[in-house]
């Protein structure tokens, strides 16, 4: 089944092997399923269909849409449900003939894929009832491409600003909220009974030779996600997810021992102290690489020379014993 769908970077796979990329992308689908309890809902760009599965397990209808044939025909044979469907269709012109059908319209990972925006949110209003929710995610530009937090992806057509992604959802919709997702380490404090707490954050920031604590305005979102709607929206509470297998922890803490590790320190000097004396384009470098090329060929000569002098001295053995 799996072999179906490439690791081709265009849409996430639940099989990857990136924790990173599971966090994100399921954490969207799961916020996103506490708006569709009872609803007939409308996933865009469903890809290979995990996100519409985990939908329909609380709405009343999912349909996922995909432009991608082999996409659309994997989810159709792994995701089968009453009320779940997949349909080959272009998310700017939708092959749903008939309007207002949709209580909820979720676009994930998808917006920045297209130039089209106006048209895709044309296409979200035809379709969406008129209290219905529109739920969508991006990249935000500055901190996953301008900080170069990421390669740059060659399937983004169009990423954007903060002020890009609200502009263009105040022009379609009368209310809005606007989130921020990020994969943070983090520690939980949380009740063992059933005690009423409410939830406190606490931003910290690594410094020169110790963490400090910092204000919460110092987390830069790598995604934004947008909840719309023509009529007021009710209270949106902010979620953790969390990884209780610890094996991306338990990775990151072998990093860390083997970064502070006096092995690696020392390599570490050692080329830092390299550089420092031996600056690049500079006639001291240059003389440093000749000597060292020099070096090396002496070396090579001298093996060449001893390997020859073996054959030899075995030519010699074997002839005495004839």
């Amino acid at each position: 089944m799996t072999d179906r769908l490439k690791l081709d970077g265009e849409r996430f796979l639940p099989w990857e092997q990136n924790p990173i990329n599971n966090y994100e992308h399921l954490h969207r689908y799961r916020f996103a399923k506490e708006f569709v309890t009872g609803k007939r809902v409308l996933d865009l760009a469903c890809g290979e269909g995990y996100g519409s599965a985990l939908l329909a397990e609380a709405a009343e209808k999912v349909v996922g849409i995909d432009i991608d044939e082999t996409a659309i025909q994997h989810a159709s044979a792994k995701y089968v449900k009453d009320n779940l469907e997949f349909i080959k269709s272009s998310m700017v012109q939708i092959a749903i003939a008939e309007g207002k059908l949709f209580d909820v319209i979720v676009c994930f990972e998808a917006l920045e894929h297209i130039g089209e925006h106006d048209e895709l949110v044309a296409e979200v209003r035809r379709l969406l009832k008129d209290n219905g929710v529109f739920i969508v995610s991006t990249p935000n530009k500055y901190s996953h491409s301008d900080q170069g937090y990421y390669c740059k992806n060659l399937w983004h057509k169009k990423e954007l600003y903060i002020d890009e992604f609200e502009t263009l959802l105040s022009a379609n919709f009368k209310y809005h909220v606007t989130f921020g997702q990020r994969v943070y380490l983090s520690s939980n404090i949380f009740p063992l009974r059933n005690i009423c707490s409410a939830l406190r954050e606490y931003v910290i920031e690594e410094r020169k030779d110790r963490f400090v604590f910092v204000p919460p305005e110092k987390k830069e979102p790598l995604y934004y996600i947008g909840i719309c709607s023509n009529l007021p929206l009710q209270e949106i509470f902010a979620s953790y997810l969390i990884d209780v297998t610890e094996e991306s922890y338990k990775n990151l803490a072998v990093i860390s021992r083997i970064q502070n590790s006096s092995i690696l320190k020392a390599i570490s000097n050692y080329y830092t102290m390299r550089d420092r004396i031996f600056q690049p384009g500079t006639k001291r470098a240059h003389f440093a690489k000749l000597i060292w090329g020099i070096i090396k060929r002496i070396r090579l000569i001298s093996k060449r020379i001893f390997n020859l002098s073996s054959d030899r001295s075995s030519r010699r053995k074997v002839t005495s014993h004839r």
